[in-house]
């Protein structure tokens, strides 16, 4: 079984990662990674990367023109041979956004899994981590402050949140793509788990699943990756976003978080929907256009480094 996990960064791709391994190595699965039968892969393994085992993981690059393979930040290589690539990689990782490519990518896993977070939560933890010491050791950018960095790209962060998951989102159906979301997994992990097993046709014992719980709780893994793990938690938001931030994620994002069952309002509680009307998507775009042309019609939005 080959399975492609997407995600927007900063959504808990990690997480998401860890789970879908602790999955396929309980079923006794092959885990071996395409990274990991390459010449690159014992050089790799000494560098400085973000977390333990990132050099092993495969990440694959989606564009109009290419598929590429990388290792962080650090080392990227074109793939000749997608099938190719496919057969040998298991579980593969992607940020990429849906792409001219993407329709021709999808079919060749088996499984198809995309992740959802809040974007007011991922938007604080995706500037904590553009300002670490490892994102600006590789990408060296002015800003090191995360609160300032966060005022600088708030806008250009709903906005990728807002189309990369609203274009999965289209494809869902099509593609027999699985959404699972972050808060799920924090809030009622074996219920988010179920839904993630019956969808991989992989059923484990309740006494795996509970162990499996306990092997990628929060606090086993910020241990084991302090740098790349922080919070853990869902709903900051609410208390960390300035009144200008909170209202601009309702100009840009509102139409799609409250599509997700996304809450509007800093002292509600967190919740989110998997009912999901994917027939309303058509409607759901017009509403997001409407709402954002209110007052970025003629801005331009420039990508973090």
């Amino acid at each position: 079984m080959s399975i492609l996990q997407c995600g927007v960064p900063k959504s808990g791709n990690f997480w998401l990662y860890k789970i879908i391994q602790q999955i396929l190595t309980r079923k006794a699965r092959d885990t071996m990674s395409y990274i990991q039968q390459h010449p690159i892969y014992p050089i790799a393994s000494t560098w400085q990367l973000n977390f333990p085992d990132q050099a092993k993981i495969d990440v694959l690059e989606v564009t109009d023109l290419q598929y590429s393979y990388r290792i962080s930040s650090i080392f990227r290589m074109p793939i000749e041979d997608i099938d190719s690539y496919v057969g040998q990689s298991p579980h593969v990782w992607t940020h990429s956004p849906v792409c001219a490519r993407t329709p021709q990518l999808l079919p060749l896993f088996d499984k198809k899994v995309y992740i959802i977070r809040d974007p007011r939560d991922r938007a604080l933890s995706a500037a904590r981590y553009y300002c670490s010491d490892y994102m600006l050791k590789y990408f060296p950018q002015e800003e090191k402050d995360p609160g300032r960095f966060l005022d600088k790209n708030f806008e250009y962060l709903m906005h990728e949140w807002v189309w990369h998951v609203f274009d999965y989102l289209r494809l869902t159906k099509a593609f027999d793509i699985h959404v699972t979301f972050f808060e799920g997994l924090l809030l009622d992990f074996q219920v988010e788990l179920e839904r993630l097993l019956n969808y991989l046709e992989t059923p484990l014992s309740d006494q795996q699943k509970s162990q499996l719980e306990e092997a990628v709780s929060f606090k086993i893994l910020k241990r084991k990756n302090p740098k790349h793990l922080k919070k853990g938690q869902a709903g900051y938001w609410m208390d960390q976003l300035s009144d200008e931030h909170f209202e601009k994620a309702e100009i840009i994002a509102g139409p799609l978080m409250r599509f997700l069952g996304y809450p509007s309002e800093r002292d509600g509680d967190m919740h989110f929907s998997h009912e999901m009307e994917l027939y309303a998507l058509n409607d759901l775009k017009q509403e997001i256009l409407r709402s954002q042309k209110q007052l970025y019609a003629s801005i331009h939005y420039q990508t973090p480094n």
